[in-house]
């Protein structure tokens, strides 16, 4: 991927977590068709590509970087790290948040993905 499409797609997985641990008829969507639900993120997946889904508890926030490994783990299979549990508390995220944190997950490889940077902005 380049520098622009990893940029967009950590804004579309943020975008993603947060409105899955946001709507329960959404997490509902998710778990129906992992496959469906990336593609329709905007997640890149090719035709015939599948979506495997990663629900486990996390030992610590993921990287950028523990995101792409996995998504990326073959030519075929992405691995998509959803939580089962929130990382945050999403309730009070506005779209400007989410934009920021997104933009400060892409701008370091070392970073984690995002989510504590919410503490950060409010």
């Amino acid at each position: 991927m380049t520098d622009i499409e990893h940029t967009e797609f950590t804004r579309k997985y943020v975008d993603l977590l947060v409105t899955v641990w946001r709507d329960d008829d959404e997490q509902r969507r998710l778990l129906a068709d992992p496959t469906g639900y990336a593609t329709a993120a905007g997640l890149p997946v090719a035709p015939g590509d599948v979506v495997v889904l990663d629900r486990s508890e996390l030992e610590h926030l993921p990287t950028r970087a523990d995101v792409m490994s996995s998504w990326n783990e073959s030519a075929t299979t992405h691995v998509l790290v959803v939580p089962a549990t929130p990382l945050i508390d999403t309730a009070e995220l506005s779209e400007a948040e989410l934009d920021l944190a997104a933009a400060q997950a892409d701008n370091n490889t070392n970073t984690n993905i995002s989510l504590c940077l919410f503490a950060e902005t409010a």
